[in-house]
């Protein structure tokens, strides 16, 4: 790209894209299933309506939905504030259970590292 401006995460990650996306929108695929976003606990696929929406997310999704699998529905997800707390570290992780946790152990396991936490 030819313009990129070191430690501005704004400008390169969001203004960049949005201005290429304005002046070439052939050239761009806005892929819906890159847009979890996790806040409070709660995850929230955009491609969901009322996505927006507090009560609408992984644990309750909206009529007409079945509850999200993080395994098959997205590509990623961005935990805004606060991060879970399985991903406290990864010893505190391997001792978790559930969704935030199946995550974290997958990519430790995908990463081959689960073996210097043990």
């Amino acid at each position: 790209m030819k313009w990129f401006l070191d430690d501005l995460h704004t400008f390169n990650g969001l203004r960049q894209p949005y201005r290429v996306l304005e002046r070439h929108p052939d050239l761009v695929l806005v892929e819906p299933r890159l847009q979890v976003i996790c806040y409070y606990a709660r995850c929230h696929p955009t491609w969901w309506p009322n996505y927006h929406d507090e009560n609408v997310n992984h644990w309750s999704p909206p009529p007409g939905h079945r509850p999200l699998d993080w395994r098959t529905d997205a590509f990623a997800f961005h935990f805004t504030w606060p991060v879970p707390p399985e991903f406290e570290s990864p010893k505190v992780l391997l001792k978790s259970d559930g969704f935030y946790a199946e995550i974290g152990k997958m990519i430790l396991e995908a990463a081959d590292m689960v073996k210097y936490f043990r």
